[in-house]
């Protein structure tokens, strides 16, 4: 029997289902006839039973939405349940979609795309006024009856989402369609009507120019309005006028408090002709392309790069304004993006660009800010100098920048922008180069310490060289490469020393390095302790944030950790660990499915990188699909054959697919591990069998890393374990240092005062 034919069986004498109206990616919509009522129904069913609430929850939504009753509403007729799957009766509306109008005449006429999205601000507006926030405002939950706009799926929005992404609302959740998202969606938060308010805007952008707000992928639709501003309507419509633009502008401000504060609020603004003033961002965002070189000799490349990167840490120090990081920055090397394109794909205002050349050892730059809404430059200016000058024409760079953006310094500020911590700038271009190095991990970490070496030949033992080559260390440690852990005694000791020798100017790295051995010998209160000093200095600093982030994560403060992965994709977008911590994020919240596309991100943008290659496989392998991690095995094991994260992944890869004696063999012999490494390598042995090897590690690991709600349910290697004492009462163990830890550090406790 086919399904409609079930259907009408399970529901004869009440309902005749017809033609399929729609599919989404959860539930059929289908053309149905009322037998009581002799009347056209649209019926919606779920396709699957797991829709994530208990009944009294799903009556209590249809409750609500069955109060609603207001013409630019579509109403909820009835509901129930068809062989334990719920179903949704609406009125049959003849019309189509706003998604579908949208899809054939692609933008309105600018009074019909006003009056359309004025009568969903009416609907909204009553609907707010019930207590119901709706989530899912989209072009396609808009219905055309008559030529008027009806809201759909109200009390029914957040069932569905919840069905669809199989999680409840909750803090650190999301629900809704991330092309109209609000920032507060992005960030997981809860939800109050100015949420829809920012989705309706996005709808008005969409009806006005045709085009979405933001674009890219999902995730990167997400991380650009966290960041920055919408562009102007204007730029993509002239016959809008200024006051209308206006209006879309504060509709959609990142900060709640300064939009449209109620659905009356914004219809006023929608048809007052003289509508409302801008609202302007917070503070001026921008980005640093990487000046070209312009000299004949490309040998001088490192010199245009080296002022790149002073720049980007010069403006970066100033909390006035809001800089995208190098590694993103950097990316943009070579690209033929206009400033248009890469202003909203990055959502900043303006973009610095720039040249220099270099004929024997006289240099001149030259550099301009430009607007990315008007494309005109708001300044520009021509240097002229030697080789030995160039640190001082960087800082006479940024401190132009700042003037024309009238951002105003402090006096700390105005200090380290006239600071010269590298001796030479050939010397800083192979301290850039080391670092890349090392953040690619496996072999990349011994060529870093040999481009650290080659730079002390040239430049002298400098502070940041130091520092580096003690970060280096840390990391052969931590990747089993290096015969003992003496090099965090050592690096402790660099740090203390540079603390000492400049307190002010090497306090951010040295906190930095004081929290990397605090991590790697798993003082988790010490690490985040130094980590949150060094933030307080230099909140853009996206090494320190990522390390806060995955330190927030092994304690089991996951509120805290998804704030840190938001802010590190706002400082730092084009980096693929960016991306690797908002997805490490959804791991242990059970949540892995969502951070499933920000992995592809991280690998799109390094399909090389060690630590992106085995996030987008472990996140697969969690996902119960190992199948779709062998890609990523292959890769770590052609790029570093029997690196740790490659060995650990191809034994999760065997355990899952019933090859439990391969799956060890995989992970044999791997020792001089710590905590972090510990956790993961007991994963395989679970699946595979070996639960006292297991339980084993975990023991020693759960001691420093102590995730308790993954280990408890969310981890599905250690599903084999569960119920056996020993390892229920490491979960004990990992739930009471959890709580303690979050306790102490929630009050701030041992947190370092700056000099």
């Amino acid at each position: 029997m086919d399904r409609v034919a079930r259907l009408n069986e399970e529901l004869e004498g009440r309902y005749r289902i017809g033609r399929e109206l729609g599919k989404g990616g959860t539930a059929t919509v289908y053309l149905a006839e009322d037998l009581r009522h002799g009347r056209k129904v649209a019926l919606k069913l779920l396709d699957h039973a797991d829709v994530g609430e208990s009944d009294a929850r799903f009556r209590r939504e249809i409750e609500i939405a069955a109060r609603l009753s207001h013409p630019h509403i579509l109403p909820l007729h009835d509901s129930g349940r068809i062989d334990g799957l719920p179903f949704y009766v609406m009125p049959y509306v003849a019309g189509e979609s706003l998604r579908s109008r949208l899809e054939r005449e692609k933008m309105l006429e600018v009074d019909e795309a006003v009056r359309l999205c004025s009568e969903i601000a009416e609907g909204l507006d009553y609907a707010h006024r019930q207590g119901i926030v709706h989530r899912d405002i989209k072009p396609a939950n808009v219905m055309l009856h008559e030529g008027h706009a009806l809201v759909a799926d109200f009390g029914i929005a957040s069932l569905a989402a919840q069905a669809d992404e199989g999680r409840l609302t909750r803090s650190g959740a999301v629900v809704g369609t991330p092309a109209y998202f609000s920032p507060e969606q992005v960030n997981g938060e809860a939800l109050d009507p100015r949420s829809d308010l920012y989705s309706l805007a996005c709808v008005l952008f969409e009806c006005l120019t045709g085009e979405l707000p933001f674009s890219g992928s999902a995730v990167a639709m997400m991380a650009q309005r966290v960041m920055g501003d919408p562009p102007s309507v204007q730029l993509l419509r002239r016959d809008v006028q200024g006051g209308l633009a206006a209006v879309v502008q504060r509709a959609m401000a990142r900060d709640p408090d300064h939009r449209f504060q109620t659905g009356r609020e914004l219809i006023s603004a929608l048809r007052s002709p003289d509508r409302v003033a801008p609202i302007e961002p917070t503070r001026p965002s921008l980005v640093v392309i990487p000046f070209t070189n312009t000299s004949a000799d490309p040998e001088n490349e490192f010199f245009s790069d080296g002022l790149t990167e002073e720049i980007i840490a010069a403006l970066s120090a100033v909390r006035g304004l809001s800089v995208i990081s190098r590694t993103s920055a950097m990316r943009l090397k070579g690209s033929d993006k206009d400033v248009r394109t890469i202003g909203r794909e990055l959502g900043v205002r303006y973009v610095l660009e720039g040249g220099v050349r270099k004929a024997g050892d006289r240099l001149r730059i030259t550099a301009q800010l430009v607007d990315t809404a008007s494309d005109e430059p708001v300044w520009a200016e021509r240097y002229m100098g030697t080789i030995e000058d160039v640190f001082e024409l960087q800082e006479s760079v940024a401190r132009e920048i700042v003037s024309a953006l009238d951002v105003k310094l402090s006096s700390s500020e105005d200090r380290q922008l006239s600071q010269r911590p590298h001796p030479s700038v050939r010397g800083y271009e192979l301290f850039l180069r080391a670092r890349q190095e090392m953040r690619r991990y496996g072999p990349g970490i011994e060529r870093g310490l040999g481009l650290v070496d080659e730079a002390r030949r040239i430049a002298g033992d400098s502070i940041p060289l130091r520092v580096l080559a003690s970060t280096a260390k840390i990391e052969m440690i931590r990747s089993g490469a290096a015969p003992d852990r003496s090099g965090l005694d050592e690096a402790a000791a660099t740090a203390r020393a540079i603390l000492e020798e400049d307190p002010r100017g090497a306090y951010v790295l040295g906190q930095e390095l004081l929290g990397f051995v605090a991590y790697e010998r798993g003082d988790m209160l010490q690490a985040i302790t130094r980590f949150r000093a060094a933030a307080r200095r230099e909140p853009n600093d996206v090494d320190v944030l990522f390390y806060i982030g995955v330190s927030y994560i092994g304690v089991g403060m996951h509120d805290e950790s998804f704030e840190v992965a938001r802010r590190l994709v706002e400082c730092d977008p084009l980096s693929p660990m960016s991306w690797l911590l908002s997805t490490a994020v959804t791991w242990f919240v059970g949540r892995a499915a969502e951070g499933l596309s920000a992995a592809q991100r991280a690998v799109e943008l390094d399909p090389n990188h060690l630590i992106v290659r085995w996030a987008r496989g472990y996140t697969n392998c969690i996902l119960g699909r190992p199948v779709d991690a062998v890609e990523d095995a292959e890769a770590i094991a052609s790029i570093a054959p029997g690196v740790f994260y490659g060995r650990q992944l191809a034994a999760l890869i065997a355990a899952q697919e019933g090859r439990p004696e391969e799956a060890l063999t995989h992970v044999e012999g791997i020792i001089g591990l710590d905590h972090h490494h510990q956790f993961h390598l007991a994963e395989p042995l679970a699946a595979a069998g070996a639960a006292d090897r297991a339980i084993d590690l975990l023991d020693a690991a759960v001691k420093s890393f102590h995730p308790p709600f993954y280990l408890e349910s969310h981890c599905p290697f250690f599903e084999p374990l569960r119920g056996e004492p020993r390892f229920e009462a490491i979960v004990r163990t990992a739930r009471e240092n959890s709580a303690a830890l979050t306790a102490r550090l929630t009050v701030g406790s041992g947190d370092h005062d700056e000099p």
